[in-house]
Order: C-alpha cells, then structure tokens, then sequence
C-alpha cells in the first residue's frame, strides 16, 4: 500500500463548528474551481452510509463518494471517486482540539482504489487539491468569525 496524503490545517473556532462547517455546511465553502457543474450544490449526507455528491442547476447529479463513518465532532471518513479509475479513493477527516485551535487533519490514501503503481501520480493531483480545499474552509470559518 502507498504512502497517503496527509494535510492539516488549524481553525480557531469550537470543534462543533468545525465539523459542521466541513460537512452540513460544505456547500458554502468547498471552492467553486473545484466542483464539476457550475453553480452547483454539494452535499454529505450526515450518516454512515450517507451519500456525497453534486448536484447541478439541471438536475445532474454527481456521486462523489459515500460516508463511511460520521462521529461528530471528532471524525468523518467519506470515500472519493474523483481521480480514481474504477473504486474510490479514501479520505478520512480528524478534528482534534488543542488549547486555542481545532487541529483538522485529512488523510486520503488509495483505499479500495488499488492504484498502485498509479498512485504516486494521483497523490501528487490530491495533495494540490487539498492545498486549496482545506486553505477554502479554514478562510471561510474566519468569515464566519467577523460575521
């Protein structure tokens, strides 16, 4: 198995706030660049088994993964087809409190993917995606802050 990708990010705000932010209100600040339909609406359903998808203006609809586990407000794992061939990719989400910050950790690995010898090229795609998700939710839990 491949080395996953793992990135941080620390948001200065009550862990319950950063765990519904990323999933109830992911919507509102997963970036617009990096969705498939424009003006579309993402959703994570909030359970295990729950689905994640986009859905456009026309009615399309993209799944995106499932949730595979959901225990708010410490962890959520959602597998992720994008960039994967025929199985998903697996991205686990930790939000750990620390005195003054929420610590918020992803780690995407190959999961059921099985890339392999494939994987180090798609890791590298991963690791600048999350260099702009996770920078996205944290810039927008600061909003919300002078909000």
């Amino acid at each position: 198995m491949n080395e996953p990708v793992v990135k941080s990010v620390r948001v200065e705000c009550p862990i319950h706030d950063a765990f519904l932010t990323f999933t109830a209100r992911i919507d509102l600040w997963w970036p617009i660049a990096h969705r498939r339909f424009p003006g579309s609406v993402i959703v994570l359903e909030p359970w295990a088994g729950g689905g994640f998808f986009e859905k456009a203006q026309d009615g399309q609809e993209a799944r995106l993964g499932n949730v595979v586990r959901y225990e708010p407000p410490h962890a959520l794992a959602y597998t992720w087809y994008p960039g994967a061939i025929e199985k998903p990719t697996l991205v686990q989400v930790s939000f750990v409190q620390e005195p003054d910050a929420v610590l918020v950790t992803v780690t995407h690995a190959e999961g059921e993917s099985a890339l392999g010898g494939e994987w180090p090229r798609r890791a590298l795609r991963f690791t600048t995606n999350w260099d702009i998700v996770l920078p996205a939710f944290a810039a927008f839990l600061k909003s919300e802050e002078v909000a």
